[in-house]
Order: C-alpha cells, then structure tokens, then sequence
C-alpha cells in the first residue's frame, strides 16, 4: 500500500461523495458508502491508484479493514464507467434490467452485476409459478404451498399448507389454470424456499438446503426504500439468486442459492450474506431454511386493494454459490503488490500500528504463554486496563486508547473484582479513568461454546461493541478439540479466527497453558526466547500462527525471596518496547507480584544471571559480527550457496551456524 498522498482530483466528483470524504460514513452504511464513492471516482476518470489512496484513507478512518476496504475499490473499478457520473441524488442512475430467463435445468445463464442506486424493476415472467418450479425444484421433490388465513384476532397468516412435488404441482395448475385457482382465497399465497419432507413446514423438515430469502424494504436510516433500489443492490452483490420476486406490496423477495451441504453450513453462509448486506436491514426473521416467500401469481389484498404477487427474474447474479464466494475471494487477495508500494510505504507511520513499534498490528495475533496459577489473568486484566487508558504496560505503548473485549471461562464474578480491585489499586485509577474504563472494557463470561460456535459467538461480539483487541481466556476451553493437532490449530485459528480478523481489524489475544515440566532438571537450561516460543502445550502450529508469542514463567529465585516471574517476547522482540528497570530496550524482563496488597504486577530487577533459572537467556553466542564481517570480504561481502563451505571454514564453525551467524548479522538491530 503506497504512503497516503494529497494531490488535486482530475475529474468532477458529486457533493455527496465529497462529503463522504470529508465526514466518513456511520455504521450500517461505511461499506456502501465507501462502493458508491468508488464507482463516482470511476466515473470521473479518476485511476484506480489514486482512488485507493484517497478512499482506502478514508475507510480505514471509519474503521473498516483494509483488506475488505481494498476489494470495495477494486470490484467498482472492474465495472464499466456511467455514461452520466454524479446524476440523481445519490449521483447513480445506471439504466438496467434483467431480463427473465426461465430454463428446465439447473443451469441458468446469469446477468452481469450492475451498480447499487436505482433500477428498473424487470417484466414480470408469464406463468411465473411454473418457471420458479422449474428454477428452483426438481420434479420429484415436496414443495409447500401455504394460503393466507384470518386468525381469531383478524390477523392474515399463513396456513399450514400443502406439499406436493414439483411434479404434482405443475398437473394440478395445468389442470385448473393457473396455481391462484387451486386456493380459493386472496388473502396470500405462500411458497416454502427450500424442498421439504411430505406433510413438513418446519426446519428439521427441509431435505435440502438450497436457498435463502433477502429480503429489505428500508434503508439504513429506516426510512422507506423503493423496489428499484432494493433490485440494485441484489443485482450489485453478485449473488447467485435463484429467483426474484415481487411481494405485492413494499418489497422484493430474492431467493439466494446457497446449496448448503447441512444446517450448520447453512447457518455459515446466511451470516455471510448478512455481512455482505450490512449497510441494509434485512429481515432477520428470513434466516431459517423453512422461510415461507410470496409465490408467483398468486394475489394478496392490501388496503383493500387486491395485488398479484409476481416473477420478476430467474438466474441473477453469479453461476453458483462457490463462483460467487471465488469472485470475493480474488477481490480480497486483489492485485499483487509491486516493490515501488513497498519503497513508497512509510513504514513509521503505519496506520495498522496498534501496539509498539508495529508489535501488533490490524488483524495480528498474540499468544502468552505461561504455567498454571501464576496469574496470566490478572496479567491480562493489567494489559486491558492500562492499553485502555493509552497507557504504557511495562514500555508496549498502544498507538491510541484501546478498546477490549474479554471472553472467560475460569473466572467468577468475584474473582474478577479482585483482580480489577487490585489493579486499580495498584495503578491507583482516579475517578475520572474508571468512567473511562467503563465503556473501554467488556467482560463475557462463556463456559458453553467451542469450536466455530465459539467463533461465531466471538464474531457475534465482535460485531456489536466493535473491540480493538479480543482476550480469549484460556485458549484451551474454547479451541474445541485436540490442541496437539495442526490440523485443529489451522481450522480454529487460521481459518475461523483469521475470516473475523481480516474482516474487523481485531487483534486476538490467547491466553494459553505450558506443558507439564520436564523431569529433567537441565532440559530447558539452555533455552533462548525463541525456544520458549514453542513452550504452550499442542502443535507447534500455533507458534507459527502468532504473530508473537509472550512467554510468562517463574524463575528460582533464593530461599525467602519473593516469587519472581520472567517475562520474554520470542518472535518480534523488540518491537514489543519493553524496557528493563535501567531503560535499555529488552526482549525480556523481570515482573513480581504487588507489594501493595492486591493482585497487580510489578516489574523488578532481574534476579541475577548466576542464579539457576528454569529458563535462561541462553549460552553467550561466539558471534562476532566484526570478525563475520572480515571473514566474508573477501568473498564478496555476503553469504551464498556458493560460498558457505569456504566462509564455514574460514570462521570454524558448520555451514548451518555460519547461515544463522549470518542473519544475525543482517538483523543486528533485532
């Protein structure tokens, strides 16, 4: 990503968008906002690099992640340009339609995307109810048909129904002319989305898990959107929608195809499309795979007037679920960065920064690490509380006050009030920072969910109370299977973990158990902060996953003295900014716990070097970067494959310890 730049705009922007520019957009809307700014830069002949400069600023500003902000651009920029840029009041007034294609089969050829704003609602399909059997339902499956009844309170509902199969029902309407003349009301007619069992109307009745109803009548503001709106923005998700229908009354019906292979998949990929459609409202009573649609040609009254309820389209969108999840996948990745972005990208002002000097950044990850009843969760509320205020914690400063959101299982009520009590004793918070702190730090206590259920409850969380950081505690309540797994470290972490990073810029914060101890007195007496990255219990993947893992061990101290922890940073190091008790920069320190009474740390002098530490920095290296440096002058300055033996030689060592002689020396700052 190329340093931000001010420059003058080569081509007419509409008021709005550079209003948006100015002001940002307000949750609900930032994602179509920043779409709509994007196609009017576009439109004004304006380069895509240049837009990403001005609008990926402005959406990171607003809160969006980078990565979702970047294919936003990138999808307006694919399209063709408006022949009109900054007409109507939204400035979007492309003239489309789809236009209806029923087809016997499966495969149905689909329309290209058009842009969100208004378009023209399609001629609606003769014989509509046939042509979305055909569409939407092979002939040997139950479909359910439901008309509309009074209650005993006067209300229109849906009755139980009927289910026949696709087959069936196309005898039965050829035989009466028309699916209107099978019921004889006009109160409503009703279609299950999704195949079901013979006699079923409920969830656990659906056989196959095709479709999802979209549907929205109101913009982000509540105010009342019309039909042509709401036909371009299905049209401008690209989803796959099997069938788009008119309700009769405010709203469009768009049955998504999603083909799901079980209910939980099912549930996956409606929250996706729910994401997509974040700047829309939509009916959230539509989640669930027995949703009941208004069914083509059939009637409906509304305020005493009596409407038909209409096939407007079949095949929009993309070919397939998978094409459309490919399409957003390509969008993400985008195009490759060149080396002139990474020249030009001022790595000293990041605006992905949260903590350190670019320690942790946007989407990162964090592990600490430590043996059991030492304190890892009154360390994690120390780290909360401090980062919150815009404080330093033992020299890691946050770039801003930081928010973060806690999800525990070890700790009751109680506990935790000692632990915030002594901390705040400890930090000695004035009136002022504890109103601060009250809307800075969230606190969920889950002792059910694990696996993807505990993401998505995560991601749920995430979502409502937007957090910079995420504190897991302990990781192995909630991984939800063998830990010592890589195959569940890449599911939990890499997969799940990583889809809500990526999405929300959320830093993960792990807090995670060592092994149990060797029996073996002298088997961790040599080890480096980079051994001790591999010292949480399970796969060595989730080292490899972290952006850093902290390392929180208690080392033997003399007989009497107080119990003293060492704290090390093993993968990004001095990044971190700790700082020892004389202000030289440090991978590792000393803490102890508070002397004032209540749960707090403390930092501390180190307890000396010749003491037998369970774990200690290491043997001194025989490195010598002065004489590394005269040993490879002579063969050109630098290590290569064609060299090693020789420069191996030259300094008496194997060729392995003269290639990390030899990134030692090219990282010496590190």
């Amino acid at each position: 990503m190329p340093r931000y730049r001010s420059s003058a705009l080569p081509g007419p922007l509409p008021r709005r968008t550079l209003d948006y520019l100015e002001r940002g957009a307000p949750e609900g809307t930032r994602n179509a906002e920043l779409f709509d700014a994007a196609c009017q830069f576009r439109d004004a002949s304006i380069s895509s690099d240049e837009a990403e400069d001005r609008l990926l600023a402005r959406a990171l500003a607003d809160g969006l992640p980078e990565g979702e902000s970047r294919a936003a651009i990138r999808s307006a920029y694919r399209r063709e340009p408006r022949e009109a840029p900054g007409c109507g009041a939204g400035g979007i007034r492309p003239e489309a339609t789809a236009t209806p294609m029923p087809s016997p089969s499966r495969s149905v050829n689909r329309k290209p995307v058009a842009d969100p704003g208004a378009v023209s609602l399609p001629t609606p399909v003769k014989d509509g109810f046939l042509g979305l059997l055909d569409a939407c339902f092979r002939d040997e499956e139950f479909v359910a048909i439901a008309p509309a009844g009074e209650n005993e309170e006067g209300e229109i509902v849906p009755r139980r129904g009927v289910t026949l199969t696709a087959a069936e029902w196309k005898r039965r309407v050829a035989a009466k002319g028309g699916i209107d003349r099978c019921f004889g009301t006009r109160l409503g007619l009703f279609v299950r989305i999704n195949p079901v069992r013979e006699g079923g109307s409920k969830n656990e009745d659906v056989t196959v898990f095709r479709h999802v109803l979209v549907e929205f009548d109101t913009g982000s503001d509540g105010s009342s959107l019309p039909k042509e709106a709401q036909h371009a923005a299905i049209l401008a998700s690209g989803l796959p929608v099997s069938a788009l229908i008119d309700s009769g009354n405010k709203s469009l019906h768009a049955w998504v195809q999603v083909e799901a292979r079980d209910a939980a998949e099912y549930r996956r990929r409606v929250e996706r499309i729910w994401d997509w459609f974040d700047g829309h409202p939509l009916d959230r009573q539509n989640r669930n795979p027995s949703r009941l649609s208004r069914c083509p040609d059939g009637w409906r009254t509304v305020d005493g007037e009596v409407r038909q309820q209409r096939l407007l389209a079949l095949g929009l969108g993309a070919e397939s679920w998978e094409a459309w999840e490919g399409q957003q996948t390509a969008g993400e990745a985008g195009e490759p960065l060149r080396v002139s972005q990474l020249a030009d990208y001022d790595t000293s002002c990041d605006p992905n920064n949260v903590l350190g000097r670019r320690w942790l950044c946007r989407g990162g990850s964090l592990v600490i690490v430590g043996q059991s009843g030492i304190g890892k969760s009154s360390l994690c509320m120390q780290l909360m509380l401090l980062w919150a205020l815009g404080q330093p914690a033992f020299g890691i400063e946050p770039v801003r006050p930081l928010r973060s959101l806690l999800i525990q299982a070890e700790n009751d009520v109680g506990d935790l009030a000692e632990m915030y009590q002594g901390v705040r004793r400890g930090m000695e918070l004035s009136p002022s920072e504890e109103d601060r702190l009250e809307e800075q730090v969230l606190i969920f206590r889950d002792t059910t969910h694990a696996g993807e259920e505990f993401v998505n409850l995560a991601a749920t969380l995430v979502e409502q109370h937007r957090p910079d950081l995420v504190w897991i505690d302990p990781l192995l309540n909630y991984v939800g299977d063998d830990i010592s797994e890589q195959k569940v470290i890449s599911e939990f972490c890499c997969r799940q973990l990583n889809a809500v990073s990526v999405r929300t810029g959320v830093i993960w914060c792990l807090m995670h158990h060592t092994g149990k101890p060797s029996k073996d007195p002298k088997a961790a007496s040599h080890w480096t902060a980079s051994d001790l990255a591999y010292s949480g219990i399970g796969s060595s993947a989730l080292t490899n996953w972290a952006r850093e893992m902290a390392v929180l061990v208690r080392v033997k101290t003399e007989e009497g003295a107080p119990p003293t922890f060492q704290l090390s940073m093993t993968k990004r190091r001095l990044r971190a900014g700790l700082r020892s008790m004389g202000g030289e920069a440090a991978d590792t320190i000393f803490l102890r716990h508070g002397t004032h009474g209540g749960i707090c740390w403390e930092q501390c002098e180190s307890p000396g070097e010749e003491r037998p530490d369970r774990y200690r920095k290491g043997r001194k290296s025989d490195f010598d970067p002065a004489a590394f440096h005269a040993a490879l002058e002579p063969l050109g300055g630098v290590l290569n494959r064609t060299n090693e033996t020789e420069a191996a030689a030259k300094l008496g060592v194997s060729v392995r310890t003269a290639w990390r002689w030899w990134n030692q020396f090219k990282n010496n700052d590190l």
